[in-house]
Formats: C-alpha cells, sequence, structure tokens
C-alpha cells in the first residue's frame, strides 16, 4: 500500500473506531441503568454497564484533571510519533497500529473530557469490563509489537 492511499485509510480507521466507541457507549448510557448487567451478572459473557474515573484495571480513581493532561499527553504523542516514524519509513502496518491507538485514545478522552468518566460495558469472565476503545488500544499495541518483532526478525 502506498502512502497516498495509506493515509486517507488511517483517517477512516480512526473515525470508525472514534464513530463505533461513541455510539456503543451512548447506546448503554441511554439504555442501561449503572451496573445493570445483560443477560445476568453470572454469565461468563456480558454488557455491564460500568464507569471508570480511573485507568487501566481502575487504577488512579478520583485523579480527572491528571489523567486528562496524562491523556491528551500521549494522544499528541502518538501523532507526533506517528508522523516523524512514518517519514522516515512507510510501513501499512505501522500505520494501522497508530491509527488504532490514536483512535481509541481519543475515544476515552472525550468521554473523559465531556462525562469526566469513561464508559465501559463489555464484560468477559473475571476480566476488567472495557469498551471498544480500550480494544483498540489493545489492537494497536499488538499490531506495534508484530511490527517490532518483524522488523527485528529483518535486522538479523
Amino acid at each position: 500500500m502506498n502512502k497516498k492511499k495509506a493515509i486517507p485509510l488511517s483517517a477512516c480507521v480512526i473515525g470508525l473506531i472514534l464513530i463505533l466507541d461513541q455510539f456503543t457507549k451512548y447506546l448503554i448510557r441511554t439504555n442501561m441503568t449503572l451496573g445493570h448487567a445483560i443477560p445476568a451478572k453470572d454469565s461468563f459473557f456480558s454488557i455491564r454497564y460500568a464507569l471508570n474515573d480511573g485507568v487501566a484495571f481502575s487504577m488512579f480513581q478520583g485523579h480527572r484533571i491528571p489523567l486528562i493532561l496524562i491523556q491528551s499527553t500521549l494522544v499528541i504523542a502518538i501523532l507526533v510519533v506517528m508522523v516523524v516514524v512514518l517519514r522516515r519509513a512507510f510501513s501499512a502496518l505501522l500505520l494501522m497500529s497508530f491509527s488504532l491507538m490514536l483512535g481509541g485514545g481519543l475515544g476515552n478522552l472525550i468521554d473523559r473530557l465531556v462525562f469526566g468518566k469513561v464508559t465501559d460495558f463489555i464484560s468477559i469472565g473475571s476480566f476488567p469490563i472495557f469498551n471498544i476503545a480500550d480494544m483498540s488500544l489493545i489492537a494497536g499495541c499488538g499490531l506495534m509489537l508484530l511490527y517490532m518483532l518483524r522488523s527485528g526478525r529483518n535486522d538479523d
């Protein structure tokens, strides 16, 4: 894939993540009560409405302003690194990695700015409840790891 096609695709990926993330969170906030679970609290997989004013695994709860500053800085840093790195060595895999991380970071930052807390709703087993933005961040990190493993193998 060349750069001319990849940049609009990246913007579409970021936009799609933001739309899916914000729309699903809107549906949860408007159709469920906090703590409610579908189908039930004892199920392995459920849709469970939760709010998180911290970060991963509910760490740093009650620190809204510092978290907004840190998250904003990270989103800007991802964007800057994305531009700098991709100008030097373009890679579609790396571009998608950055796009997924940027979309996920922006999705949760919007929640934190507008509502003060991040809306989470996907519950699987005993794993902490998460959302589309979280999945996007994890997928982006996974692609970054894959890129690093592949590029490291090529250097040998």
